[in-house]
């Protein structure tokens, strides 16, 4: 069996020529010359019988091939060896006469008008001349024709071209599981298109100079099956076999051989009906006696009783097969139309995207072209200042000395006249140039800028993607912006729903989102993000934002926020309706600070005197915290940390952070700032009938914030842009009133300077932003339909300030922050009712009394809910918008 040619292949491609060879070599001298004569040796046989390789084998002993031939292709990496033109010819041919290339009923030329049927005659003949030119011997290969062969013998005879004919088969096993791989076809559909082809060209070539050979016999011993071909059919072959030997070596190999089957196999599988086997077993008769009337009558038997059944199956068959590629030919144009509109749709996006890529590049490099001149200003500012502080001291000397000279000019005047000259009574201490000289340095106007060290940290909501627990509970795809895009105004001006602007509706699983939310928040002056981490006894949800954050490049500083509460059905952390609990089990405390590690070992992790800084947000809710806390600080400790700060949300039920052991206390507004003493003096005009919500005023709660004494122990001051929490709570949200950006930016100066006051060392100076993104309570620093970028840009605007114009000391700051509340109300910029400063002045946060209160209540759902209940009624009838 020739696998790969070996040596002594190679050697045996040189020796004599053997006694046949020398013969036919002595029959050609002695010829005499007659007119030239051409013959045709066709290839016949099913597809993937190997008549590809049999019709190489066949020109490299001398035959011609066409000129335009079928190439290579991964159904055949050895090439096919047929005409392509003809090929196309045959299809249009059988397409025309409703047959097709795997159509397995037996195909009429008279299908075809006779007008037809001369015209494509007269096309196969002027294919073969022009694809063959006058070569004497050819060989012509292409499957389709074995159900045809008397149509181009008619051609053929016509060009007085002589036909001899080598009918090539396969086990079908093989033949049917080579046409499944390659296109899919089924096993009794490939056994049917074998048995038509070889059926038709065994029939059609009787009586005709003929031969038999098997593919796997030529793959076994080439040579054999060649010198078969050459004495069956008469032939001297114009190249000697043995010059050939090294390249039909190469070409027939077991390499190409992907399928193989055994007789045996054949016989024994039951899927193959009598027909094939039968089939088979006659043309392996056949090879040895190519008119074997025992093999030849078997198969007219076979032909016969499949020609009665194969239109009746046949014709139901196609044309349905038929009908059902137009369908699917038209969904697959519709699916490609349908895809093409996606690719514009997408290249439009893309383009746009491009676009405000490039704007903000643009922007952004203005802005560092501007931060570098102010900075470069500021620079000369200083330098000018003091070198005009240099001359004023020069001139404070030189004034001096004047001085004294004009002194001694006087005494001597009055030594010797007796009296001052009138000269004197000019140079006084009132005139023009004493008053223009004689400035000290402290009078003068400063004129230098400073920034402001505090750092913003932003509470960040990672609700914006898809997870199976709000699938299940919420209904499929649920994420935030669900909530957020079905909220409906509850009073005249109410802006609902909340649409964002430059982000739209973001997906948090896309890396790029997060990338574009740093660069806005780096741009305006955030220094961080707080990640709300949702940690359950070990169950982890809403996690991949953080994740994919930690796994970035992304320049910009985070810390956790533990958000404790149980997940509930009313968004509040209740114990009604609870969908994720928190259990608080025993070994709890050591695996949830066991998971913050990683996040605590980012170079990009925010910590306060080295230690990691670590938020809990209901700390009460924790069974003895001190202990947790303990533990906390010991693993973190053990994994070379100096240790771990935790601060504790400002909440209802706690007041001071060694209440529970923790580090420092920070504010979470709205929690402490809706009470009634931040009520509006005029409520809006409801248009929800149902509406029982809570309305604030935001301007009392700056006033609240701002009057909040400096505590004896460590806190951080927070703020909030708004609250809205229509799109979760519908009928009974809290929501601000009159929140603004102005009124926003007046606030972040207030708390940026008292944590200048307040922090000595600037890792201190920490203010957190309730929130970047809590789309769904109406709270976000991100733009919107409404104000675009104006918190963004109070947020950066503030960062900066005039250290000669700041006041003195903190009621100063206090005092000016109310003078502009009052005068932004006043000069129209917010349309509500004026609030007198005496009013600010007397907001005071909630005092221990009610914390307590509110405290005790939380602790009994039951009690908390009708005291809530009552609150709710009694502020609706006062104020008359009870539905």
């Amino acid at each position: 069996m020739n696998k790969q040619p070996s040596p002594e292949n190679l050697r045996s491609a040189t020796p004599a020529p053997r006694a046949a060879d020398k013969a036919a070599a002595k029959a050609r001298a002695k010829a005499k010359p007659t007119a030239a004569k051409r013959t045709c040796i066709m290839v016949l046989g099913m597809h993937r019988s190997g008549t590809s390789a049999l019709t190489r084998a066949i020109s490299l002993l001398g035959a011609g091939l066409p000129k335009n031939m079928l190439g290579a292709n991964p159904t055949n990496e050895t090439g096919h060896w047929e005409p392509l033109r003809l090929m196309e010819l045959h299809d249009r041919m059988l397409a025309e006469a409703g047959s097709r290339w795997d159509d397995w009923r037996a195909f009429d030329l008279s299908d075809l008008s006779k007008a037809r049927a001369r015209l494509y005659r007269a096309e196969i003949a002027r294919l073969i001349d022009e694809e063959y030119g006058n070569a004497p011997l050819l060989v012509l290969k292409e499957p389709r024709i074995s159900r045809f062969v008397p149509l181009y013998a008619d051609v053929l005879k016509s060009m007085k071209i002589d036909q001899r004919y080598v009918l090539a088969s396969r086990n079908p096993l093989a033949v049917i599981a080579s046409l499944g791989k390659r296109g899919g076809s089924t096993l009794g559909f490939g056994a049917l298109l074998w048995l038509r082809h070889e059926l038709e060209a065994e029939c059609s070539t009787r009586g005709a100079p003929r031969v038999f050979v098997s593919y796997e016999g030529m793959v076994q011993n080439w040579r054999l099956a060649l010198e078969k071909i050459g004495t069956a059919l008469d032939l001297v072959w114009p190249r000697p076999i043995e010059e050939a030997a090294a390249e039909v070596d190469a070409h027939i190999s077991t390499d190409h051989q992907h399928h193989v089957a055994s007789d045996g196999m054949l016989l024994a599988d039951e899927r193959i009906g009598n027909w094939v086997k039968d089939a088979y077993s006659a043309l392996k008769a056949l090879e040895i006696h190519a008119n074997d009337a025992t093999a030849m009558a078997i198969l007219d038997r076979i032909k016969a009783e499949f020609d009665a059944v194969a239109p009746v199956f046949g014709d139901a068959f196609f044309p349905e097969l038929d009908a059902r590629l137009q369908v699917l030919n038209r969904e697959n144009t519709a699916q490609r139309q349908l895809i093409e509109q996606r690719e514009d749709e997408i290249a439009r996006l893309t383009s746009e995207q491009r676009q405000k890529d490039s704007e903000v590049q643009v922007l952004a490099a203005q802005l560092t072209e501007e931060r570098a001149d102010f900075l470069r200003l500021t620079e000369e500012s200083n330098y000018l200042t003091r070198e005009l502080q240099k001359n004023q001291n020069l001139v404070f000397d030189l004034n001096y000395q004047i001085q004294n000279f004009k002194t001694e000019k006087l005494a001597l005047e009055i030594r010797s006249n007796g009296e001052l000259s009138s000269s004197a009574h000019e140079a006084g201490n009132h005139s023009a140039s004493f008053e223009a000289f004689s400035k000290i340095p402290e009078e003068q106007e400063a004129v230098n800028i400073e920034e402001d060290d505090s750092k913003l940290i932003a509470f960040y909501l990672p609700q914006f993607h898809r997870i199976d627990e709000n699938s299940e509970w919420w209904g499929p795809g649920f994420t935030e912006w669900t909530n957020v895009a079905r909220a409906t105004p509850n009073f005249v001006g109410h802006n609902q729903p909340k649409i964002p602007r430059d982000l739209g509706y973001y997906d948090l699983t896309h890396p790029n989102t997060m990338r574009e939310q740093v660069e806005i928040a780096k741009l305006y002056g955030l220094h961080g993000f707080c990640f709300y981490h949702y940690w359950f006894s070990g169950r982890r949800v809403l996690e991949t934002p953080a994740n994919l954050f930690l796994e970035s490049d992304l320049d910009f500083k985070f810390c956790m926020c533990w958000a404790n509460e149980n997940w509930t059905r009313a968004w509040d952390g209740d114990t009604k309706n609870v969908l994720l609990e928190q259990k608080y089990a025993e070994g709890d405390a050591e695996a949830f600070i066991d998971g913050m590690l990683a996040y605590f070992g980012d170079q990009r992790y925010i910590k306060i005197d080295g230690a990691p800084l670590l938020v809990v947000y209901r700390a009460k809710e924790i069974p003895n915290p001190q202990r947790w806390f303990s533990i906390w600080r010991d693993r973190v400790t053990a994994h070379g940390f100096p240790g771990l700060h935790i601060c504790v949300v400002d909440f209802y039920d706690i007041s001071a952070p060694e209440e529970v052991g923790a580090d420092s206390l920070v504010e979470f507004p709205p929690h402490k700032f809706n009470g009634p003493q931040n009520h509006p003096s005029e409520f809006p005009a409801i248009t929800n009938p149902n509406f029982s919500g809570g309305i604030v005023d935001y301007r009392k709660m700056i006033a609240q914030s701002a009057n909040r004494l400096r505590p004896s122990f460590k806190m951080f001051r927070a703020i909030i842009p708004g609250w809205d929490n229509t799109a979760r709570r519908q009928n009974n949200p809290t929501i601000i009133v009159n929140s603004t950006p102005k009124l926003f930016g007046e606030w972040l100066r207030f708390l940026r300077f008292q944590a200048r006051q307040d922090h000595a060392e600037p890792d201190n100076r920490l203010i957190f932003v309730n929130a970047w993104n809590e789309w769904g309570e109406g709270c976000y620093l991100e733009p919107d339909q409404q104000w675009g970028l104006s918190y963004l840009e109070e947020t950066l605007r503030g960062k900066f300030f005039h250290p000669a114009s700041e006041p003195v000391g903190i009621d100063a700051a206090r005092s000016r922050l109310f003078d502009r509340l009052v005068a932004m109300t006043n000069h129209g910029e917010i349309s509500s009712t004026p609030i007198p400063k005496e009013i600010f002045l007397n907001i005071r946060p909630p005092g221990r009394i009610a914390e307590r209160a509110s405290a005790v209540l939380r602790q009994s759902p039951t009690l908390h809910a009708m005291a809530r209940y009552l609150y709710r009624r009694l502020r609706q009838k006062g104020r008359g918008y009870s539905g």
